[in-house]
C-alpha cells in the first residue's frame, strides 16, 4: 500500500499563483499530486498565457519531492469534476485523501454592465464546480476516518466591480459550512480559506503600493502566506478544525 497522501488541487496553470504554492508546500510535505488548471482562461487575462511558467512547477515538483500529474480541466462544463477525479483515480491508483479548490473565475463587472451569461459562467466555474468536486470527494473518499480534507477559497467582501464573482464567492462561504457540518460524520473536515489582497502578478504598481501601504502589518500577502495555512489544514494538526471560514489577510480585513 502507497503510504504517500494524495491531493487533487485545482486553479494551478500559473507559477505565480496561491495554488502553485499549495502545490509545492505539500510536495515538500510528501504528498502526492494530482494538479488541474485552464490553460485558456490564462489567456485571456492581462497577465497573458505561460505555459513555460507550468513546466517549470511540474519539473520542480518531480521525484524526490513527489509526484505529480497534471490535467487540463474546463470546469465550465459539470461534467469536469467527475472527469478530473477519475483522471487522478486512474494516474494514482486511488482517490484524493485532501482536495483544495483554488481555481477560480473572474472577469470583472459591475451591476450595470453584467450579464445573466458573465453572471451563469462566475457561478458555474467557482461555485458549482466546488460543489460538484466536494460531492465527487465525498463519495470517493476511502479513509481513514478524520484523515479527509477539503478546502475551498472565499474572498473579503465588499468587492466593489465584481459583483458576480462576489456572489459566487460568497456561495462557496455559506455552502462550505453547510458540506462541513455533512462530511463531518465521513471523516472529512473542510474549511475555507480568505487570502486577502495577495501579490500574484494581477496588481498594477499603483494598486501594489496601496495595498502595501495600507496593509497593517506593512507588506502584500504572498501566494505562500495562503499555502501554509491550506498545508496546516490538510496536516493531522489540522484534523479538529472544521467547518470554518479562516481569515488570513495580515489584518487587511480589519480596517476595510
Amino acid at each position: 500500500m502507497d503510504p504517500r497522501p494524495l491531493a487533487l488541487v485545482t486553479g494551478v496553470s500559473r507559477g505565480p499563483g496561491i495554488a502553485a504554492a499549495v502545490a509545492r508546500r505539500l510536495a515538500a510535505e510528501g504528498w502526492d499530486l494530482a494538479l488541474s488548471g485552464w490553460r485558456p482562461y490564462d489567456a485571456g487575462m492581462a497577465w497573458g498565457r505561460h505555459d513555460d511558467e507550468l513546466d517549470a512547477l511540474l519539473l520542480d515538483l518531480s521525484p524526490p519531492e513527489g509526484r505529480v500529474r497534471y490535467f487540463d480541466a474546463d470546469l465550465a462544463d459539470p461534467e469536469a469534476p467527475a472527469a478530473l477525479y477519475d483522471d487522478a483515480v486512474a494516474a494514482f491508483g486511488r482517490a484524493p485523501v485532501a482536495l483544495c479548490v483554488v481555481h477560480t473565475h473572474d472577469t470583472g463587472g459591475g451591476l450595470a454592465e453584467m450579464t445573466v451569461a458573465d453572471f451563469d459562467h462566475h457561478m458555474a466555474v467557482n461555485a458549482r464546480a466546488t460543489m460538484l468536486l466536494a460531492a465527487e470527494h465525498s463519495r470517493r473518499f476511502e479513509g481513514p476516518s478524520g484523515r479527509g480534507r477539503i478546502v475551498t477559497f472565499v474572498s473579503g467582501l465588499p468587492l466593489r466591480g465584481s459583483v458576480a464573482y462576489a456572489a459566487s464567492k460568497g456561495a462557496i462561504h455559506w455552502m462550505t459550512v453547510s458540506i462541513a457540518a455533512e462530511l463531518a460524520l465521513q471523516g472529512i473536515t473542510v474549511n475555507a480559506v480568505n487570502p486577502g489582497p495577495t501579490d500574484t502578478g494581477w496588481m498594477s504598481p499603483a494598486v501594489r503600493e496601496r495595498i502595501r501601504s495600507e496593509s497593517p502589518l506593512g507588506r502584500l500577502g504572498r501566494p505562500e502566506d495562503a499555502a501554509e495555512l491550506v498545508t496546516w489544514l490538510c496536516s493531522a494538526a489540522g484534523g479538529w478544525v472544521t467547518g470554518q471560514v479562516l481569515t488570513s489577510d495580515g489584518g487587511w480585513s480589519t480596517i476595510r
